[in-house]
């Protein structure tokens, strides 16, 4: 049986700097990855009127597109498959809604957008991400939390109105009752922040599980204080949804200690698990009112049954609150972009549902919206047993611990309603685990003997 070093040199994309089209996409994937984190800082600290940026890492996003297909670097397989069989259906149901229900043909485009348009990074970007570029993105993923663990403790300790806490809507959003920001770092909202904390956590565990000379991050006292600041940026947000991201990552890494069954893996997380206590005492020396904010918002009642009550909409919701519909609502008539303009842009989603699997089927109509639901689902458990295989052949660990979150806040958090930033980064999460099917880390591989079917090329 070769080993997939061996299966790759048979194929073209072996080595990206002998291959410029792979790296040319490799920089386009980087660029989307930067505009994500900067994009919120550019829109509400310097031009917070100028919605068009909503859309700025949609740029490369789409050079990408147009490069891969012209010089058909892209995964021709089964997922190309399903996401041109998706885009058929829902393009269908889309216009029938235009002819039966006078969607608005703006609406429609923008919902199609927000529904579509970031699925084929997942073909594109994962065939040139290499064990190169996967620890370049580790590597600048885990530094760019110190910076941003700053920020967090600056706007955490900074009244709602400074400029430090704006948003393009103004001042930042509070917490009820009290005179605490909800900490958003350099994005415009806390939602896209905590989705980012979440994916760094996931990326900060596996470094950790990852055999010392093997580590993206070889200076300790580093990789220590990258553990801290990307903690911190969760306990000082005063943020159920962010520091919830970090727990689903976190369990993660435990289960993917469990699955290498690895002694020092397991020991490595019990330290991390025991050090996280200390990084919430000095949360609460930096900041004692958003750490006071948030033991209220886990422990008060009221939190408590609204918490509840929320989760157990999420998990099924969407079977049960839907009015039965085959035409639907209209797709996208519960994204914000598609009402641009109105004084009631923000109100659209909250007349379907703020849950993101409800509003999908009453958009889409029973029928379409449970079968994309249905793709939604299986796709996210897919992701979730590629990356266990991964992990068991010896390659990245980052890949489960990341898989597990992305699964999780996939099912249950918003993908269609704020795309660009939410869908763009959950792509990104999904592109990373995907590359380390088609491209196994070398010193793993080289220990070991793999499947060559963990190892596929376009």
């Amino acid at each position: 049986m070769a080993t997939s070093l061996q299966y790759g040199e048979e194929h073209t994309l072996d080595i990206p700097r002998e291959y410029a089209p792979a790296r040319t996409l490799a920089r386009l994937f980087f660029a989307t990855f930067w505009l994500v984190i900067f994009t919120g800082a550019i829109r509400k600290w310097m031009f917070p009127n100028a919605t068009i940026l909503y859309i700025l890492q949609d740029i490369p996003i789409a050079m990408a597109y147009a490069y891969a297909f012209s010089k058909g670097i892209f995964d021709r397989g089964m997922l190309l498959a399903g996401i041109l069989l998706l885009s058929v259906i829902l393009t269908l149901q889309g216009l029938l809604q235009i002819i039966v229900s006078g969607l608005n043909p703006f609406v429609f485009a923008v919902g199609l957008h927000n529904y579509l348009f970031y699925l084929p990074m997942l073909v594109v970007f994962p065939v040139c991400l290499t064990e190169k570029h996967r620890r370049n993105f580790v590597r600048w993923y885990l530094l760019s939390s110190i910076p941003m663990c700053v920020l967090a403790i600056a706007q955490a300790e900074s009244p709602l109105t400074a400029f430090i806490n704006h948003t393009t809507e103004g001042d930042a959003f509070g917490v009820p009752g009290a005179d605490v920001a909800r900490v958003s770092g350099t994005f415009n909202f806390v939602l896209f922040y905590a989705l980012w904390v979440g994916i760094g956590v996931a990326l900060n565990l596996g470094e950790w599980l990852m055999p010392r000379e093997r580590r993206v991050i070889q200076r300790r006292w580093l990789l220590i204080v990258c553990t801290v600041s990307i903690n911190l940026c969760h306990l000082v947000s005063a943020s159920r949804l962010a520091i919830s991201n970090a727990a689903v990552a976190i369990l993660g890494g435990v289960i993917c200690a469990v699955a290498v069954r690895s002694v020092r893996a397991i020991a490595v997380i019990l330290g991390i698990l025991l050090m996280l206590p200390l990084v919430a005492g000095v949360t609460y020396l930096i900041s004692p009112n958003e750490a006071n904010i948030i033991v209220e918002r886990f422990t008060g009642k009221g939190y408590q049954q609204e918490g509840l009550s929320r989760v157990e909409q999420t998990l099924d919701g969407f079977l049960t609150e839907p009015p039965l519909s085959l035409i639907g609502a209209g797709i996208g008539v519960g994204v914000d972009a598609a009402h641009v303009g109105s004084v009631d842009a923000y109100n659209y989603t909250y007349q379907l549902s703020e849950e993101d699997t409800i509003r999908n089927v009453m958009e889409l109509g029973t029928v379409v919206g449970l079968l994309y639901i249905a793709v939604r689902i299986g796709f996210l458990f897919g992701i979730v047993f590629l990356a266990f295989r991964i992990v068991r052949s010896g390659s990245s660990p980052h890949v489960l611990p990341l898989a597990i979150f992305i699964a999780t806040d996939g099912y249950i958090g918003d993908l269609t309603r704020s795309a660009t930033m939410t869908a763009t980064q959950v792509m990104i999460g999904c592109c990373f685990i995907l590359s380390a099917y088609f491209h196994p880390d070398h010193a793993a591989v080289t220990d070991a003997a793999i499947d060559p079917q963990l190892v596929r090329y376009a």
